[in-house]
């Protein structure tokens, strides 16, 4: 019992500390869930696990957009079935990472913590040592590769014959094969749920002979989930790699994906792996260089400008940005935010720092919101609707926008509850009636969630009917008990923190 409370501990705080990165974060960043956490919500899991009541309730199956036209599915668990796959997982994880090959970086496991280490410190440990390994030998190619859709080609019943070999506790796989199973009999969704880093850890084992094999026949190469560099001297060599590879893919049920397959002499690998412009603008910013905010500039002009926006690029030239407060992009990504829809993260976290351009954000995010375009983006509207939360705007225009996507039942959820949060914060006595009146007619637990967050927000929630919602509705006992508090109900991590 220990065991699944401390992996359910490791679970939570993944979940929360994700909240930061999420694409699709929650109304209320979980604070719910962290309050309740030690007052039965725990308890709540740990009885689900050990009896076997596991499985996903319910998952929202999110089109979220991988480039301006391509899609990938994205699992939307309730926190209860994301917390319970987390930890599943967990359970897994250090066996699986013991078969992990020293040359795949992707979702490493912390031996010693017992927690997954943070993405983006092997990202940049991998690209360090495939650097050094390139600069040891100039006469090396670079072949690049990975898998088309891969988290969804995963096949589940050859991973679980695969889990059941790496690992001796029968239980634990039984559990996650069990889990992994419903979750793909009750969605339009297949192979691994794509938004956890559990999914990731699960991934690694997938590929395990993908990397076996470079291993035998001395190929250095890197992993990082799918994504493959592979070196050699001969370019030849390297093709003959890339067929056998794909021959261990087939067998997997996978495919490689050809657009993103090639074989690069020793300069056009080094400027991808290095990227001296980028390198210039580090070192800049790092010795307080002043002339460095025209560096950036520059940079961001040439990426927009290329015939085909570098996404890699756009995104990294937008973070300097921001960590500059320099507004100069605003104008460009309020132009073209439908084509970069899958940047939201970044954009909105950029208009955060550009307070000073706030009245022609205001104006350009409340047009997009009345456009005919706006239904196409749910995941721009939640953004949008979460901006205008954070940067406490009350706005009649959005007010009006936030009210036709909470009637509309055919979207998404998740725009809609950040519209029933936003109408919550902004609401006259005759709206928070409107809004009790949207949450007692609401089928969705999810939704009923947001509703009744809003109504709190509003100050139309009562001591009395918050026990008759805490008796009616089992789900919602835990907010119940979170609003009895009377909390300020965070918009942000810092505000939690």
């Amino acid at each position: 019992m220990e065991d699944l409370s401390a992996r359910l501990d490791t679970a939570l705080k993944s979940l929360i500390d994700d909240q930061e990165f999420s694409e699709i974060p929650d109304v209320a960043l979980y604070a719910d869930v962290q309050d309740q956490w030690h007052n039965g919500y725990r308890k709540a899991l740990e009885r689900s696990i050990l009896e076997g009541e596991y499985g996903p309730r319910h998952t929202e199956i999110v089109d979220y957009p991988k480039n301006a036209i391509s899609v990938r599915p994205l699992a939307r668990f309730s926190a209860r079935d994301r917390l319970i796959y987390d930890s599943l997982v967990f359970d897994l994880a250090e066996e699986v990472d013991r078969h992990r090959n020293p040359s795949v970086y992707s979702y490493r496991w912390n031996h010693k913590t017992g927690a997954p280490i943070f993405w983006s410190v092997s990202w940049k440990l991998m690209r360090r040592n495939a650097l050094r390994t390139l600069k040891r030998n100039r006469r090396f190619h670079m072949a690049t590769l990975d898998v088309s859709s891969f988290y969804e080609h995963i096949d589940v019943e050859l991973l679980s014959e695969d889990l059941s070999i790496m690992v001796p506790n029968e239980l634990a796989v039984r559990r996650v094969s069990a889990f992994l199973r419903k979750f793909q009999n009750i969605n339009h969704a297949w192979g691994l749920p794509q938004g956890s880093d559990a999914s990731g850890i699960l991934a690694n084992a997938y590929l395990a002979s993908v990397d076996q094999f470079l291993s035998r026949n001395r190929i250095p190469f890197f992993r990082y989930s799918d994504d493959i560099s592979a070196f050699d001297e001969s370019w030849n060599s390297l093709r003959d790699v890339l067929v056998d590879v794909n021959k261990i893919f087939r067998a997997r049920k996978l495919s490689m994906a050809g657009h993103k397959t090639r074989i690069v002499d020793y300069d056009t690998a080094y400027d991808h792996l290095k990227n001296a412009r980028e390198s210039s603008i580090d070192h800049a910013v790092f010795v307080g260089d002043p002339e460095v905010v025209h560096e950036i500039r520059d940079y961001f002009d040439e990426i927009c400008e290329a015939s085909a926006v570098d996404i890699r690029r756009l995104k990294y030239a937008l973070n300097k940005l921001r960590r500059q407060g320099d507004d100069y992009a605003v104008s460009w990504c309020l132009n073209n935010l439908r084509y970069i829809a899958h940047l939201s993260k970044e954009i909105f976290a950029y208009f955060a720092v550009c307070g000073h351009r706030l009245p022609e954000i205001r104006r350009k995010l409340t047009e997009f919101m009345h456009s005919s375009a706006s239904s196409s983006y749910p995941y721009i509207e939640q953004r949008i609707l979460r901006y205008f939360i954070r940067m406490n705007e009350d706005s009649e225009h959005m007010k009006e926008a936030a009210w036709n996507i909470l009637y509309d039942r055919n979207r998404e959820e998740f725009p809609r509850e950040f519209a029933a949060r936003y109408l919550g914060r902004y609401a006259s006595v005759a709206e928070s009636q409107l809004l009790r009146h949207e949450f007692e007619r609401e089928p969705s637990e999810a939704m009923r969630r947001a509703l009744l967050l809003a109504l709190y927000e509003s100050a139309y929630l009562s001591e009395r009917y918050r026990r008759d919602v805490h008796h009616s509705f089992p789900s919602l006992k835990w907010l119940c008990a979170y609003l009895e508090q009377n909390p300020k109900v965070p918009t942000s991590r810092e505000e939690m923190r």
